[in-house]
């Protein structure tokens, strides 16, 4: 699994399914990957410090590669 930070800030990040959980930063324009992540199911990605200031979460029934999940955030 691939992460893209594509806001201008920085921000935070938490990924979890049964069992684990792993977290972290990803600079503005960055990516964090977790190939362990890969073909899972029922992971839940979430991201805090989000220029709006505001918190998001999904959680994804299953992940595979060459799956995308594109999530966006219009702020004013």
């Amino acid at each position: 699994m691939n992460i893209y930070n594509n806001t201008p800030t920085e921000v935070f990040y938490d990924l979890s399914y049964t069992g684990t959980g792993d977290c972290g930063t990803i600079d503005a324009g960055g990516t964090a990957e977790w190939p362990s992540y890969d073909n899972q199911t029922n992971v839940r990605v979430g991201f805090s410090g989000l220029p709006s200031g505001e918190s998001i979460s999904v959680t994804l029934d299953n992940t595979g590669t060459g799956k995308v999940c594109t999530i966006g955030l219009y702020v004013e």
